[in-house]
């Protein structure tokens, strides 16, 4: 299947079909709804042409949010995403019931799937998409993601507060969230990145401040603090 809103419908159709009780899901990025179907298309919409709400809140953050909807039947949950410079993607998922542990494992599982694929879409929609973008593209995602991961074991949190913690540090040091991940990989593997995924290319390496960074929040990570 080629990258598109079919890709789109199709993530978020599996996801409404995974999670019980979901009645719509979206993807929103720079500031406008891109694709939803169900409850979503109308809500996402909504919340844009209002400027407030979870998904607003959520694309200007870096938390995800669950809040009961004004009708006091439905659930959201929006989640922002990582790919983007200008802002965060943001999923929105639209239950019948608080969502629940397992609910959540799913749509982190797909939130992934559809921030890249969001990611492609906004780049092919103003310019062919080169193949060295492409690839840089999924090198990020796969370093964030990394890095995530090394937190979670570090200080036993769930993927949304790791990637909490990586923006407040990458906001605190003055450092971009990639380079900053990068750095992560390389403070905690002893090793460049370079040599750890060999062929990732020497954009992978990060810049000193950014080693600097990862270093002292690992070493705050280890102390507790």
């Amino acid at each position: 299947m080629r990258f598109g809103p079919e890709l789109l419908d199709r993530l978020l159709r599996h996801l409404v079909e995974s999670v019980p009780g979901c009645d719509g899901a979206g993807v929103s990025t720079n500031l406008r709804s891109l694709r939803a179907i169900g409850a979503a298309a109308d809500r996402d919409a909504e919340q844009w042409r209002r400027g407030e709400g979870p998904v607003v809140a959520a694309a200007t953050g870096e938390e995800t949010l669950v809040e009961a909807w004004s009708d006091g039947v439905t659930w959201i949950t929006a989640v922002p995403g990582s790919w983007t410079q200008e802002g965060p993607s943001v999923l929105s998922v639209y239950t019948d019931h608080e969502p629940k542990e397992d609910d959540l494992r799913i749509i982190d599982q797909v939130e992934p799937l559809l921030a890249t694929a969001t990611a492609v879409i906004e780049f092919c929609a103003d310019e062919v998409l080169r193949a060295d973008q492409m690839v840089e593209m999924v090198q990020n995602r796969r370093l964030i993601e990394q890095a995530k991961g090394l937190l979670m074991g570090a200080v036993r949190c769930d993927a949304a507060a790791a990637f909490r913690t990586l923006v407040r540090s990458s906001q605190h040091f003055n450092v971009k969230l990639r380079d900053l991940s990068a750095g992560l990989v390389e403070v905690v593997g002893g090793t460049a990145v370079g040599e750890q995924e060999p062929g990732t290319g020497p954009t992978t390496s990060p810049p000193p401040p950014a080693v600097r960074a990862a270093r002292l929040t690992w070493q705050a990570l280890e102390r507790g603090g």
